[in-house]
């Protein structure tokens, strides 16, 4: 499950940038993200995922590395919601 979201994160940081190959601790900006590509890549995990990040959180994903991790957290943040409202 874990390297299903981490490949799906991949994917959309692979098809948002075109690259072919990325390397999850390289700094993003070296692949050349910019703000709006930021946004955008926000915007289409939250979708993709059915989660939230905060501002706060996009900032501080600096490499694919620390988008997929987010990524996770913000998942088990919301099975954990899920679990306590039932």
């Amino acid at each position: 499950m874990v390297n299903d979201i981490f490949s799906a994160v991949e994917e959309i940081f692979r098809s948002r940038l075109h690259l072919s190959d990325i390397d999850p601790d390289v700094p993003l900006l070296d692949y050349g993200l910019d703000s709006v590509r930021s946004i955008e890549l926000v915007i289409e995990m939250e979708t993709t995922f059915g989660i939230q990040i905060s501002d706060e959180q996009a900032a501080s994903m600096l490499t694919l590395h620390d988008a997929r991790d987010q990524v996770a957290a913000s998942l088990l943040v919301r099975a954990g919601q899920g679990d306590s409202a039932a």
